[in-house]
């Protein structure tokens, strides 16, 4: 209550949702432990402008409060007679201790003991987060209650000021005494210790203005002079003689030297040394603190340590450490009384003398350190609540904390993630480690490739780094090679990642136990998430993804990946896009003995995936392939479908790749997710396609499933034509013939004729299409007629282009019969392409630019790449070759993702002509140039004609 109005259950905070809620839980805490009569309830609820329904009201308030104070049965909230009552013990809330740590502040001035007065002021004032109730009615914020604590407050300052004063601390006063006189213009004590501080420090003629701007106020707006307590200040300051003097304590106080020794061999992290000084150095009004956070074995503590060794001489008046033991084998995290204990200890307070509880033990922690330059190092932190009692409160003081924890709610002013160390900097730790470097040169020349393998295998982990480095100590004749050898096998990695007391595994093992052993569900989901990432062992991971594995909602899913990120087992390098360091992949691997479960389901979230992008995509092919349906709620558009299917290619590479090598994956677990991609793939082609095709294939021959092996030769044919192997492709096309019947022969016959036209066979080529047209109308294939149709006319355009112009037109015929809009927009370019070899320009022109509104309505994502690279020929051949390079320069952008290198040579021909045709020819010869020299494998006729342009310049 003593700042905003916020509850909390112990673990994390109760939300009291609404205003007329929050107050209502206002009221009854301003009451607390006594009954608030119905009447008192409604008046704070609605004032005057009760409704009739008020008892009824304040009926559902009252139960929706008990819902968010977990308290359904009533036993906190009770039903009195005459309204209710909350029951709250006095460590529940933060007034009842105010009053009580006021209480004994009180009796502690009354006996004129000091450093009790300055524990339990501390304690008290530690409490105030702000004005009382300070999101609610200003109503409640005026109750007498209230005024009461605020009163309070000002009096144990009072009291505080007071005993740093007597206790020869002036300087510490100083700064607030000046901000509460300015905010507190007629109250005399504040001014009476501002005058007796600035007089200690020799600042007299400040004192004496601080005397005459209260005798003026006081004068001007109550007709009074200061009272006795001033004008005995005044005085002291007139007779030069200080109001007490300053004891010696600070000489006898104890400078602790607690760091322990740097890492012998430290290497790299100076930005991060550099920012750590900087921070902890830097002049301000409150502590400098800084928080160091990362995986386990990162080297967070060494970092630190290094830091604070190389600070000495700026925090004279001492350097505390203290290993709170967030993560420490065999033992809990250091508890909070502990914790303050040591460091006041540390500090030459006697055992016996530091308070009980641990917030009288924080204040007085804080009093100790206030006026001193003391350096805290507070290591391996488990989480912000163990940390946030041992921070100091006045500047002066800085502390540097290492947790794998973030602890970003700490309001550092300085975080520091840690990632691995770089290549170079993980080498030199392992030479010196190892002690194989000398002074002329770091190590023998042809260990260099292994050493850097051995660092890339180690995920360039320092820990990891220090042990093999020890290991290579240890059998100085062991060679780099050797160990490489070891650690190339994943299974057996941490194994060798172990030695004496240093273990990756079970640094890592204490994170994931702390989270099983979580009563909390978040936690809980999160060990669940990191065993299914090692489990299905992808690249990286989503929430939806995971929720499917785990069978829980993606808002479930999301967060259990934020927690495994806030304690450093996973890395977030992508907005929604998670991944863990290689070591944490290969203890993940351990935590599940028998994957397939996880890994169906992923497999199953992944073909409903691809299924949603080919609906999305084309849902031509979508119908005829015999897809699950996909309801509406998950119907995706292009761009989702396109945006999810760049996000997640890779995983369901990954994930072929692992089931392919199972021995329970079949060609037909894995041959629908394949066929379900090739809408994406046909539109972004990925050099992972033949992969997966060929993964399939392979499958499909060890089980003799004849239509999973067609698809797959399809695709990978497929492949190898975008990449302008047309020979390898006819090649898996002749295979794949055989295999299949029916309409889906035809079209195949109508590929293998593209094929063979490529390949400059031109009368094989026509027979082929013939018999695929032919095949066609007997099947009635309407589309696969259309396809053959415009396969003919392309065939014929460089002998005939009037006679191929009569096919595509038919093509076009067809497809806006039947709704194919694909034969719609090719015929178009391709008669667009017709006219150009009629030397028609102006007409190529206009059936590209129809093309172009007919593929709008169809499609919005596939870039339609030669019907504008047409549009630039026409345009350069009717004298517009800067419209020509517009088209160009976009066209390769919007292709640059790309891998279908057919179409982006075919682009830059154009390009190179365009720029020639702008008197640039050697630009146009360096771009067709570069062009070729990717299509050394390509057996396309762009290659030809690409050779051709080179050799006539």
């Amino acid at each position: 209550m003593l700042g905003t109005l916020t509850a909390h259950d112990g673990t994390a905070a109760c939300r009291i949702r609404g205003p007329k809620t929050r107050t209502l839980l206002a009221v009854l805490l301003l009451n607390a432990n006594r009954p608030v009569s119905l009447d008192r309830l409604t008046d704070a609820l609605w004032g005057e402008t009760a409704p009739a329904t008020a008892e009824a009201s304040l009926r559902n308030l009252v139960a929706r409060l008990r819902k968010s104070l977990a308290d359904e049965d009533g036993e906190r909230l009770h039903a009195t007679p005459s309204g209710y009552r909350l029951a709250v013990a006095e460590h529940e809330l933060d007034t009842l201790r105010f009053e009580a740590a006021v209480r004994r502040a009180r009796a502690a001035h009354e006996a004129d003991d000091l450093p009790a007065v300055l524990a339990e002021t501390a304690a008290a004032l530690g409490l105030w987060r702000g004005e009382p109730l300070a999101d609610l009615p200003e109503a409640l914020a005026a109750d007498a209650v209230c005024e009461q604590w605020r009163e309070s407050r000002l009096q144990a300052l009072e009291w505080r000021f007071e005993a740093e004063l007597r206790q020869g601390r002036p300087h510490v006063v100083i700064p607030e005494l000046t901000r509460l006189v300015g905010e507190l213009p007629l109250r005399e004590a504040f001014h009476a210790q501002l005058m007796r501080a600035l007089h200690a420090t020799g600042d007299r003629a400040r004192a004496l203005t601080v005397h005459q701007r209260l005798r003026t106020a006081l004068v001007e707006e109550l007709g009074v002079e200061p009272g006795p307590v001033v004008q005995e200040a005044h005085r002291q300051v007139l007779a030069e003689r200080p109001a007490a003097p300053a004891p010696a304590a600070a000489a006898d106080r104890p400078r602790p030297s607690q760091l322990p020794a740097p890492a012998a061999h430290f290497v790299g992290r100076q930005e991060q040394l550099d920012a750590l000084r900087r921070t902890l150095l830097a002049d301000s009004d409150r502590p400098a603190v800084a928080v160091v956070s990362g995986m386990a074995g990162i080297g967070k503590s060494a970092l630190a340590v290094r830091c604070a060794d190389a600070l000495r001489t700026d925090f004279p008046d001492g350097q505390l450490f203290l290993n709170l033991r967030g993560a420490t084998p065999g033992l809990p995290p250091l508890r909070a009384h502990a914790a303050l204990t040591a460091l006041l200890q540390g500090l030459g307070v006697p055992p016996g003398t530091v308070p009980a509880d641990a917030d009288s033990a924080a204040a007085l922690l804080r009093t100790t350190l206030t006026g001193t330059r003391t350096l805290l190092v507070l290591d391996d932190a488990a989480d912000t609540a163990q940390v946030r009692p041992l921070l100091p409160a006045a500047p002066g003081c800085a502390v540097l904390v290492t947790s794998r924890s973030p602890m970003h709610t700490l309001d550092p002013a300085l975080h520091l993630r840690l990632d691995p160390l770089s290549e170079h900097d993980g080498i030199a730790l392992v030479e010196r480690t190892a002690g194989r470097a000398t002074a002329d040169r770091s190590v023998v020349a042809i260990e260099q490739a292994d050493l850097a393998r051995l660092v890339r295998l180690c995920g360039r982990l320092p820990l990891a780094l220090r042990i093999v480095g020890a290991r290579l100590a240890t059998r100085r004749t062991l060679p780099v090679r050797g160990l490489v050898g070891r650690l190339e096998e994943h299974e057996d990695r941490l194994d060798e990642l172990e030695l004496d007391d240093l273990s990756i595994r079970q640094s890592l093992a204490l994170t994931y136990d702390s989270l099983r052993a979580s009563t909390r569900r978040p936690d809980l989901r999160a060990a669940d998430a990191l065993a299914a990432i090692g489990a299905i062992d992808l690249p990286d991971y989503s929430a939806p993804l995971l929720a499917t594995v785990l069978r829980i909602t993606p808002a479930q899913a999301g967060a259990a990946l934020d927690r495994l990120v806030e304690v450093a087992l996973l890395d977030e390098p992508r907005p929604d896009r998670y991944s863990p360091h290689d070591l944490v992949r290969d203890y993940a691997r351990e935590l599940v003995p028998d994957p397939e479960a996880h890994v169906r389901a992923a497999l199953e979230w992944y073909f409903s995936l691809a299924s949603r992008t080919a609906q999305a995509l084309d849902p031509d092919v979508y119908g005829s392939s015999q897809l699950p349906p996909v309801d509406a709620a998950d119907q995706l558009d292009e761009d989702e479908a396109l945006a999810l299917s760049d996000a997640e290619f890779d995983n369901m590479l990954a994930l072929v790749e692992q089931l392919a090598d199972t021995s329970w994956a079949t060609a037909d677990d894995l041959s629908p997710l394949v066929r379900a991609l090739m809408p994406y793939l046909r539109i972004y082609e990925r050099t992972g396609s033949f992969r997966m095709n060929e993964l399939v294939h392979h499958l499909s021959l060890r089980d003799g499933n004849r239509t999973a092996q067609a698809f797959a030769l399809n695709g990978m044919a497929h492949a190898h034509y975008l990449a302008g192997r047309n020979l390898l492709a006819l090649e898996l096309l002749d295979q794949c013939l055989p295999l299949t019947d029916g309409p889906q022969r035809g079209r195949m016959q109508s590929n293998r004729g593209m094929l063979l036209a490529n390949l400059g066979r031109t009368e094989e080529a026509a027979r082929c299409l013939e018999e695929a047209l032919a095949q066609s109308v007997r099947d009635e294939d309407i589309r696969s007629e259309a396809i053959a149709l415009s396969a003919l006319g392309n065939l014929v355009e460089d002998e005939d282009p009037r006679l191929a112009l009569d096919h595509h037109r038919r093509s076009v015929e067809i497809g806006q019969r039947c709704g194919f809009g694909f034969a719609v927009y090719t015929g178009l370019v391709n008669m667009g392409f017709a006219h150009l070899r009629l030397d028609d320009p102006a007409e190529a022109l206009r059936h590209f630019v129809l093309a172009a509104e007919t593929h709008q309505s169809v499609t919005t994502q596939d870039p339609n790449i030669e019907g504008w690279r047409g549009r630039a020929e026409a345009l350069r051949r009717l004298g517009r070759p800067e419209e020509a390079l517009a088209i160009i320069h976009d066209l390769l952008a919007r292709t640059a993702s790309q891998q279908n290198h057919v179409s982006t040579g075919m682009i830059e021909q154009t390009y190179g002509l365009v720029l020639r045709d702008l008197s640039r020819p050697a630009e146009a010869r360096a771009v067709w140039e570069s062009t070729l020299s990717r299509f050394r494998t390509a057996d396309h006729k762009v290659v030809a004609e690409l050779r051709e342009l080179l050799a006539t310049g």
